[in-house]
């Protein structure tokens, strides 16, 4: 039975109180547990602030308590491995926070070596720079994903441009050029800052561009960034086939890879010193 930490306190999944269908406002983060860990916990915490400042909330917790909270999660439930998702629901004049795991799907090995399938979804998010939940853009997405056996949807904005992945952030590239749309159209996902960070130090040029759907033709290869997938190369999106073996981009990951593991290796030093 899975356990959840409240502000209410420790529990019982299974004698959490049924909420309302839909809250007044939720915002919330997604954060992966590798070997224990939380992954970038400390970017994740950045952005719940951010969400939260955007939306107007005051939020009591700080990074030493949110930290905290995460670590006795995974350890109540003895899971290394998984998704942890943080929830800040408003209904009223009540609000409630969570910890707890979710279910995840993570891409198998064939799919970082040939590439998944998505389509475009002409949609586009109220306040992407918001980490909240919206129904009827991911009830769209969801739909579309599973009727065409997708692994994702690109959103098309009112003006035909590509911003991001329904759940991910999406790179385009050119010979060595990458592009992506700028930070004010998109969630900023914590791997998308990452993939920055990694294209500076392996010196690629990036452009901040949203790229018009009716133009992705031009472009070599295609890749999803996010918490479960990490960097996802990108097969098709639609009838439009891209390279999966671009070197640019097969450089990029495993620049990332190391990255994780340079990070948990800091947390383990972390944590063996605070025991």
């Amino acid at each position: 039975m899975q356990i959840i930490i409240t502000n209410s306190g420790v529990q019982h999944k299974s004698n959490l109180p049924v909420e309302p269908q839909h809250s007044d406002l939720s915002v919330y983060e997604v954060i992966r547990v590798i070997n224990g860990i939380a992954l970038f916990q400390e970017d994740h915490f950045i952005r719940l602030q951010r969400s939260m400042e955007i939306q107007g909330i005051s939020f009591g917790m700080d990074f030493r308590e949110f930290r905290h909270n995460i670590a006795e999660l995974i350890a109540l439930n003895r899971k290394p491995e998984g998704n942890i998702k943080f929830e800040y629901s408003v209904l009223g004049n009540k609000s409630r926070w969570i910890f707890t795991f979710i279910p995840h799907s993570y891409p198998i090995p064939e799919d970082y070596q040939n590439g998944v399938k998505t389509d475009l979804l002409f949609a586009e998010r109220e306040n992407p720079n918001a980490k909240v939940i919206q129904n009827i853009v991911r009830e769209r997405a969801n739909q579309l994903i599973s009727e065409q056996k997708l692994y994702e949807v690109v959103l098309v904005d009112r003006s035909g441009l590509i911003t991001e992945g329904s759940r991910s952030n999406v790179f385009f590239v050119k010979g060595e050029v990458f592009y992506t749309a700028p930070e004010s159209s998109v969630l900023v996902g914590i791997t998308r800052q990452k993939v920055l960070e990694c294209l500076a130090k392996l010196s690629f040029p990036l452009i901040e561009k949203a790229i018009p759907a009716d133009e992705i033709s031009q472009f070599d290869a295609v890749f999803l960034t996010g918490t479960s997938p990490k960097i996802l190369p990108v097969r098709s999106i639609g009838n439009q086939i891209f390279s999966t073996e671009a070197i640019p981009v097969r450089q990029l990951m495993e620049r990332y890879n190391k990255l994780i593991d340079q990070y948990l290796q800091s947390e383990k030093s972390f944590l063996r010193r605070n025991d």
